[in-house]
């Protein structure tokens, strides 16, 4: 089924006197997804505005804001020139919204922002700089990191991860040094991009409707096209603000349900290198991310306070049943019983469908846990019910459409937001 959508195509009064054919290029263009972001959005874009680099544009595309963003955005295209901004008539996701950007951008290089985050005072003219010297694809700088609880746990393991370090990597030793060897990271927001390279990417990237883990996916097209990558300790030149989004925090069902819609993007990037005879060569690479989004999700899945049958269903339709029982024994689950966590997994063998050999070591697993539980805990004693007889192999969910068909068409508004490009069919 097709679904007509309405875009708002915002033009302002510069870009009507003085058409884009003739005006100058900008060197940078600066990518801001947007949905729901005003108490901060000003913010972001006044960070880039006042750079000490003028020589950019801010493309911004709103994925169906329900705040004042949209408001927000009208104003800047009114008043400054180098803001363009299109938006959504319904949420598509920040994969979509970044491509639509990405094909609208003029400049020869290409940074991310979030709504969220800002640039700091020097940012692009040191990013611009970096990537000119380096003469590479892409080139990576420092960030620093604003936090909404202070020295907690989670905040010192997030920027011991993104601690910076100078190297090179070249050709398909890029993907391998991201995914694989995690020698570099795969956000956007802290590198600057040749746009050739982004375009490209956009250009071979299937489409999808995707609200989380936008990063790793768009980065994956990205960095399979690079020729090369280059990081330099800088002074810090992006603030990321941790703790905002449903990634950083505990969530809720229909948030984890939302998180598992990731899985969806493996068999479209085994696809895109089956395509181009680049499968075997990138095989880790594509084992490695499906690893670490499983045994993301699945400790995702343990955070949930009340984990009902429905959740746990989609972890396993998501994932796989013998996956989540993998990792549930990696991360600890049997070595290091209590009531709570054994009451778990006994759900989750409940929902779990395979043959019976397997079913047979989960269940023996699952006793010595609550023999060992007894043993530490007289007090928890009670017998855990029996999983129930489960005699059918879950079979792994069907690929998606390597594309979204959905047809895009201009609605008329009292003011039009810039879109210089014929609206793709997304």
């Amino acid at each position: 089924m097709q679904v007509f959508l309405g875009i708002r195509i915002f033009r302002s009064i510069e870009d009507t006197l003085c058409p884009k054919d003739i005006k100058a290029m900008p060197k940078l263009s600066i990518v801001i997804p947007v949905h729901n972001e005003e108490a901060s959005l000003r913010r972001c874009i006044d960070s880039i505005l006042s750079q000490s680099f003028k020589d950019l544009e801010i493309i911004c595309v709103d994925d169906a804001s329900s705040d004042a963003s949209a408001d927000i955005l009208q104003y800047y295209v009114d008043h400054e020139p180098r803001v363009h901004a299109t938006a959504f008539a319904r949420r598509l996701g920040t994969v979509l919204a970044r491509k639509l950007a990405l094909l609208d951008a003029q400049g020869e290089y290409i940074m991310f922002a979030d709504a969220d985050d800002m640039l700091l005072p020097g940012a692009c003219e040191t990013a611009v700089r970096l990537i000119r010297e380096s003469k590479c694809d892409i080139a990576q700088f420092t960030v620093d990191f604003e936090a909404e609880q202070k020295d907690s746990e989670s905040v010192e393991k997030f920027v011991r991860i993104f601690r910076m370090r100078e190297m090179e990597s070249h050709g398909a030793n890029i993907l391998y040094d991201c995914f694989v060897n995690h020698r570099l990271m795969h956000n956007l927001w802290n590198k600057i991009y040749r746009a050739e390279v982004c375009k490209k990417a956009v250009g071979a990237m299937p489409d999808i409707q995707l609200h989380h883990y936008t990063d790793l996916y768009l980065s994956f097209f990205i960095l399979y096209f690079a020729e090369s990558y280059r990081s330099v300790i800088t002074n810090p030149c992006y603030r990321y603000h941790f703790g905002g989004g449903v990634s950083t925090k505990t969530p809720d069902g229909n948030q984890f349900k939302e998180l598992c819609e990731v899985s969806k993007v493996l068999p479209l990037m085994e696809k895109f290198l089956r395509d181009r005879n680049a499968y075997e060569t990138n095989v880790s690479v594509l084992d490695a991310i499906r690893s670490s989004l499983r045994l993301d999700m699945v400790n995702k899945l343990l955070t949930i306070p009340s984990l009902t049958r429905e959740i746990i269903s989609t972890a396993i339709e998501s994932w796989g049943g013998d996956i989540i029982f993998d990792f549930l024994s990696e991360t600890g689950m049997f070595k290091y019983p209590c009531e709570s966590r054994l009451s778990m997994i006994s759900n989750l063998i409940d929902q779990y469908k395979a043959d019976q050999r397997t079913i047979a070591k989960l269940q023996s697993d699952l006793a010595e846990a609550q023999a060992k539980m007894r043993k530490m805990s007289p007090r928890s004693s009670q017998v855990l019910r029996s999983p129930a007889r489960a005699t059918s192999r879950l079979g792994h969910p069907s690929p998606v459409s390597s594309t979204i068909k959905q047809e895009i068409t201009s609605t008329p508004q009292k003011v039009q937001f810039r879109f210089v490009q014929k609206l793709p069919k997304i």
